[in-house]
């Protein structure tokens, strides 16, 4: 599923796209439009006008175009194709192929091209000028004191701050099992008993650990990965890893060094 990592990658493959006019705009359903943006409204906001850039925050792919901005949320199963290439060669949760009726939004340019979102389960979203307000900081620049101050008298899970993208945003189920992993913490522990030591160990961990797998090409990359099934072991001590919900969220973790 698409987290930080893989709409990063998003963003970058769309600026190949940058300086192009949109000449038109197309989408699957209207239910694939976030509610209070109508397909009328999109095509005034951006046809005819230029793609100016691309940016991002947290997992919300933000298209600059003209004086609008076109918001794409991936879901768990969006992907970025830009000139009928895909930006990345797959999902976790996913098929690789590109079908055309999966095809839920897409962007043509008076010069050529297309830049498209493919989503076969639609759990995604487009939206005209979305209200960036209500993200929390990115979590490859949150800053030690902001995430102090998050975990601070919080009595919700670790995992579970960690996951709220109007807190911090950009980590997803993978990434966050991995930064957990990593630090050697229990995603069930609430968030006001950790000590400094262990909140600037995280904020450390979060950084590397999108560094790493952003090397290795996603958010399922992670070494913990392929124990994340019953019966697998922790890839550090070889205990057996304990499956829990957390926030919602299926976890994997070991209980000898997560504490």
């Amino acid at each position: 599923m698409p987290e930080l990592i893989e709409v990063e990658m998003y963003r970058e493959a769309a600026t190949r796209a940058v300086n192009r006019t949109v000449s038109s705009v197309s989408i699957s359903t209207q239910k694939y439009l976030k509610e209070g943006t109508l397909l009328t409204d999109l095509r005034t906001a951006v046809c005819g006008s230029r793609f100016v850039g691309a940016r991002r925050t947290g997992k919300l792919l933000l298209l600059e175009i003209g004086t609008a901005v076109i918001g794409l949320r991936f879901g768990m199963t969006g992907r970025l194709i830009v000139d009928g290439e895909a930006t990345i060669n797959g999902l976790l949760y996913t098929t690789s192929e590109v079908k055309q009726q999966h095809i839920r939004f897409s962007m043509n340019f008076d010069e050529g091209g297309t830049l498209a979102v493919v989503d076969p389960r639609s759990f995604g979203n487009v939206e005209l000028n979305p209200d960036e307000t209500s993200l929390g900081p990115d979590a490859m620049h949150i800053s030690n004191d902001d995430l102090d101050q998050l975990f601070k008298g919080s009595r919700t899970t670790v995992k579970g701050v960690l996951l709220d993208q109007t807190k911090i945003s950009g980590i997803g189920n993978l990434l966050c099992d991995e930064i957990l992993w990593r630090s050697g913490l229990s995603p069930t522990r609430a968030g006001y008993s950790l000590n400094a030591a262990e909140i600037e160990r995280v904020h450390r961990i979060i950084r590397s650990t999108i560094r790493v797998l952003t090397k290795r090409g996603g958010s399922h990359m992670g070494d913990l990965q392929s124990e994340r099934h019953r019966n697998g072991v922790c890839p550090t001590d070889g205990m057996q890893l304990e499956q829990t919900k957390v926030a919602g969220r299926t976890s994997w973790w070991c209980p000898e060094h997560q504490l």
